[in-house]
């Protein structure tokens, strides 16, 4: 890919409005209703969809535009998605949302920093040779 995808439209990371709509909305939302006293299934139904959405559009960027930590970060959203609708749902024996919340707290700068720091921004296409 190429370095034009950071002001490209492609690149909703880089897209102020995409990246309000598509990581901090849901952030604030989990935030909210983890410190309200809903039902946990409640909770975890909310978490899930807000987290599954974060998943499909570091999936979805990761593809249409290379963003390195996106690759990393899908897969990590949409597994916390499962793990959210799990506790949510009493099927998995998980103390409190709060543990889940610092485990998102913790492990979702670390999947968006870290690939970039050691890979570069943007994964590089290959056609037969490094561009």
């Amino acid at each position: 890919m190429s370095e034009k995808c950071e002001t490209d439209p492609h690149d909703w990371v880089a897209n102020k409005g995409r990246f309000i709509l598509t990581w901090v909305l849901p952030a604030i939302l989990i935030v909210i209703t983890g410190v309200m006293q809903l039902a946990p299934w409640i909770t975890g139904s909310i978490w899930a969809i807000a987290l599954s959405w974060m998943g499909y559009a570091c999936l979805r960027n990761a593809r249409q535009c290379g963003r390195m930590h996106c690759f990393f970060s899908g897969p990590f959203f949409l597994g916390s998605a499962m793990l959210a609708l799990g506790v949510g749902m009493q099927w998995i024996h998980w103390p409190t949302f709060n543990g889940l919340g610092l485990f998102l707290l913790i492990g979702t700068p670390l999947v968006c920093v870290l690939p970039e720091m050691f890979w570069g921004t943007y994964k590089v296409a290959t056609h037969g040779k490094e561009e």
